[in-house]
């Protein structure tokens, strides 16, 4: 092989591999490229799931008052009325499955049901991040401050964009988000690493 026919042959493998490098970088630069913005969370219409803690209060029914925790099967067992199924509920529409149930039992003639979340699902941070892992959730939470809470960024974090999984109509959905996305029970929330 001649020595000129050598040289074009390496200029084009050459330039194969810096179009193939160039595309790599570009799509490594930030894995949140093509993804939309996560959308708002709304607690109002927050739905109940296992693991959340609720408070009750049924002003007409003795010892109702208390702490209720969703079990695995998505009830919670009020004394009187035994199990009420409220997973993949609003707190309001709660109170109604519970009004209905204390009727349907006729244990009241017009219950006066009051929902309150006690605790929510926790938010889960990793990635490039001091300390990932669960954090509680608290109203109000941004994604800055749960990276706070978490220890701050490492040295590789993109600061710019995350990622979060949250739960949006019963399905899953992944989206762009920032400093200032406000977070909401069961996040996920992943920080990516910067590569330039």
């Amino acid at each position: 092989m001649g020595e000129a026919k050598m040289l074009k042959m390496l200029k084009s493998l050459l330039v194969v591999a810096v179009l193939a490098g160039s595309s790599l970088v570009s799509g490594c630069a930030s894995s949140t490229n093509g993804l939309a913005a996560i959308p708002a969370g709304d607690l109002s219409v927050l739905r109940l799931e296992p693991g959340d803690r609720i408070k009750v209060q049924i002003p007409d029914l003795q010892g109702a008052d208390a702490e209720y925790a969703v079990d695995q099967t998505g009830v919670i067992a009020l004394p009187l009325v035994e199990e009420v199924k409220i997973s993949g509920l609003t707190l309001r529409e709660a109170e109604k499955a519970i009004e209905k149930a204390l009727l349907d039992k006729r244990i009241l003639v017009r219950p006066n049901v009051t929902l309150q979340a006690a605790s929510l699902r926790p938010i889960y941070i990793l990635g490039e991040i001091g300390k990932p892992g669960q954090y509680e959730f608290r109203e109000g939470l941004t994604v800055f401050s749960i990276i706070s809470l978490a220890g701050g960024y490492t040295y590789r974090a993109d600061t710019t964009s995350m990622v979060i999984t949250r739960t949006v109509n019963g399905r899953k959905v992944t989206g762009r988000a920032s400093e200032n996305t406000v977070v909401m029970p069961g996040d996920q929330i992943r920080i990516v690493e910067k590569w330039f």
